[in-house]
C-alpha cells in the first residue's frame, strides 16, 4: 500500500460514516467519497483538502470502476443495507477488481460464523431474513472468489440506536416496540463500529483475513430492554412481544425512509419480522473469545448499552 493510504467510504453520511469521517480525516490519508447527494454531505462535513466527494449511484458498476482507478484506491469501506444488497456488493466487487488497484476491503456483515459449514448450516437452520441471510453469500464470495485484496469483516450485533425508533410509541404509548423476545441479544454502540472500522482501514496488515464481532458479551432480552427504559424515563414501559405484531404495525415513515413501493415495502416488513422471531428464538450474540478480539481492535470495553439508554432517556425527559 501507498505511504498515503485512499480509502473509499460508502454511506459516508450515514450512522456509521458520519462518526467514522471526520476522524479518518484527521489522518494521513485521502478519503473518496461516493454519493448520490454531493451538496447535502457537504454540508455535514467541515472543509479538508484530502476529502474528495464524488457524486453519482454505488449501484452503477462503471461508476464506481470510473473513481476507483481515477483516485488510485486501495482501501475499501463498504457498508450496505438494502433489499438488492447482493447485487450491489458482487458488482462493487468486480468493479474493484477491474480498476486493479484495491489491497484492503472491510465489509460490514452481521455478527455470526458465516464461512464454516456448521456456522453456514446453523444460519440456514436457524434465520430466514434476507437482509441477514445475504451476508452470509457475500462473506462466501470473498472466502472463495478469487480477489486480489484481502479483506477484513465487521459483524455487528443489533445497534443501540434501533431503539430509538420505538421513541414515539415508549413517550405517547408507554410500549417498547422491537420485539427482541426472550432469548436475548448482544447489543453494539454505531460508535463502537465507527472505531473498529476506523482501526481496520488504518492497519489492514494487523487485522487482515478475521472476522471481528461487535457487540456486548452480555444479551439483552425484550423485557429487560422495556424495563431499562422505564428506569430511564421514570414510567412503566413494556414489551410488545409479538413480531407479527410489529409487521402490521410497521409504520409508514419507515417505509418512506428506505424508498420502497407498497409490494417491497411488504416483503421488507416480512423480513425484518423473520429476524426478529430467530432472535427470539434463538438469540443473537457471540463468544468470549470473540469478545476478546473485539477489545482488542477498539482499544476498551464497548459501549454499555444499559447506560446508553439512562442517558438518552433522561434527554427525553
Amino acid at each position: 500500500m501507498s505511504s498515503t493510504p485512499t480509502i473509499l467510504i460508502t454511506a459516508a453520511g450515514g450512522n456509521i460514516g458520519s462518526i467514522m469521517v471526520p476522524k479518518l480525516a484527521q489522518e494521513q490519508v485521502r478519503l473518496v467519497l461516493p454519493t448520490s447527494n454531493a451538496s447535502r454531505l457537504e454540508r455535514s462535513l467541515s472543509p479538508a483538502s484530502n476529502i474528495a466527494i464524488e457524486e453519482g449511484s454505488i449501484k452503477d458498476p462503471q461508476w464506481v470502476e470510473s473513481i476507483i482507478r481515477k483516485h488510485q484506491v486501495d482501501t475499501v469501506f463498504l457498508c450496505l443495507t438494502s433489499y438488492d444488497e447482493l447485487i450491489v456488493a458482487l458488482n462493487f466487487f468486480d468493479a474493484m477488481k477491474r480498476a486493479r488497484t484495491v489491497k484492503h476491503l472491510v465489509y460490514v456483515s452481521a455478527c455470526g460464523d458465516f464461512v464454516t459449514d456448521a456456522g453456514l448450516q446453523n444460519l440456514m437452520w436457524t434465520q430466514s431474513a434476507m437482509h441477514v441471510v445475504v451476508k452470509a453469500t457475500i462473506e462466501q464470495k470473498l472466502k472463495y472468489g478469487d480477489f486480489p485484496w484481502t479483506t477484513t469483516v465487521l459483524g455487528p450485533t443489533l445497534f443501540f440506536t434501533n431503539d430509538l425508533r420505538s421513541k414515539n410509541s415508549m413517550l405517547n404509548g408507554g410500549f417498547f416496540d422491537e420485539p427482541l423476545g426472550k432469548a436475548g441479544v448482544s447489543r453494539i454502540s454505531v460508535r463502537d463500529i465507527a472505531l473498529a472500522a476506523r482501526n481496520t482501514l488504518l492497519n489492514p496488515a494487523k487485522w487482515a483475513g478475521k472476522k471481528i464481532m461487535l457487540g456486548s458479551l452480555g444479551l439483552f432480552t425484550g423485557e429487560e430492554s422495556a424495563a431499562l427504559w422505564s428506569k430511564a424515563l421514570g414510567r412503566e414501559i413494556r414489551m410488545e412481544h409479538e413480531a407479527e405484531h410489529y409487521e402490521a404495525a410497521y409504520p409508514l415513515w419507515k417505509r418512506k425512509a428506505f424508498g420502497l413501493d407498497d409490494l417491497m415495502s411488504k416483503a421488507w416488513e416480512r423480513d425484518l419480522r423473520l429476524m426478529y422471531e430467530a432472535f427470539g428464538e434463538h438469540g443473537f450474540g457471540m463468544s468470549e473469545e470473540e469478545h476478546e478480539l473485539q477489545v482488542g481492535i477498539l482499544g476498551k470495553q464497548p459501549d454499555d448499552y444499559s447506560q446508553w439508554v439512562q442517558e438518552t432517556g433522561s434527554q427525553w425527559v
